[in-house]
């Protein structure tokens, strides 16, 4: 049997954690997998909680806080080994039968790197499991605006035929190769340490397709998402700040000149429009954004064509 390393991040989340921990932990019965929670709150609550699951091995990192992508790092380096690494967050409720699935296929078809299953909306409050859609992919636009397709919407098959049409992957919950980790970057991290929080799932996604790995959403639903930053919710601050950061890293860490000149003139001129918004309501994030592009950092490697990577965008 592969060898499958689950990795959790907790913040705060305690009422969460009692309804998809339980489920995560059939997971890890049914592999036999490594388990792993990294509590960036370091809260007494979530570790007296995992004390409950005395296989599952329970982290604080020594700097905190340190957000979502370097808790996976961090995660994937204390725990090496593993074939397959299932990421998930504190606000996703699997379904073990889909897992089971997805990981047979990726056993049958070595060539896929990443998948995911249809991902609904879970309406927390009543402990609901909707047929609304959270995210069938992340879908992008040649001006580099991305969005989860679909999300909103009563799934009825609308989206099936063309399933695969798609860009990346959100960073909700995820099932990645572990052998593709060390092509991502020369560091051998999965994320890109500078992006605190929100985008690092389109980073990741983007490095995949540019070195020409393969991304597969699969057409069962293996999970419902209590979306906490949804859309129609005002943003807070830091959602704001860290949206806006992470967005031109991964311009920067991927935009390439082959696009052409079309393309370049679209997202100019998009950048524009969100340069002047961020200058009359939010200027102290649109110098946070100027900063963090002065910062050093590695370009994701390109193995194929300019031409190929426009073929995910619409």
């Amino acid at each position: 049997m592969s060898k499958l390393l689950i990795g959790l991040i907790s913040f705060k989340d305690l009422p969460y954690l009692e309804k998809t921990v339980p489920v995560l932990e059939e997971i890890r019965r049914e592999f036999n997998a490594e388990a792993v929670v990294m509590d960036t709150a370091q809260e007494d609550s979530t570790r007296d909680f995992f004390a409950k699951f005395p296989e599952w091995k329970y982290l604080r990192s020594a700097g905190g806080n340190i957000g979502y992508g370097t808790s996976y790092n961090e995660i994937l380096e204390k725990f090496p080994g593993s074939d397959y690494f299932l990421l998930v967050t504190s606000d996703v409720l699997l379904d073990l039968s889909a897992v089971k699935k997805f990981i047979a296929e990726m056993e049958k078809d070595k060539e896929i790197a990443m998948c995911a299953g249809k991902l609904y909306q879970w309406d927390f409050k009543e402990n609901l499991r909707t047929d609304k859609i959270d995210s069938l992919g992340i879908s992008a636009k040649k001006n580099h605006h991305f969005y989860d397709r679909g999300q909103g919407e009563k799934d009825l098959g609308q989206y099936d035929v063309k399933l695969q049409n798609f860009f990346g992957l959100t960073g909700a919950v995820l099932l990645i190769r572990t052998s593709v980790i060390n092509e991502i970057r020369a560091d051998g991290q999965m994320f890109d340490s500078r992006i605190w929080m929100y985008k690092e799932d389109i980073d990741l996604s983007y490095r995949l397709r540019w070195l020409g790995k393969k991304i597969v959403i699969f057409p069962d639903v293996w999970g419902w998402h209590a979306r906490t930053a949804g859309s129609g919710m005002k943003k807070a601050h830091y959602v704001i700040l860290n949206s806006y950061k992470n967005h031109l890293l991964l311009l920067k860490n991927n935009f390439s000149a082959g696009f052409g000149v079309l393309v370049l003139a679209r997202v100019l001129l998009y950048e524009f429009a969100k340069a002047v918004y961020m200058l009359l309501l939010h200027p102290s994030v649109l110098l946070a954004g100027f900063k963090i592009l002065c910062t050093k950092g590695e370009r994701s490697k390109r193995l194929v064509k300019p031409e190929q990577i426009m073929s995910y965008f619409e």
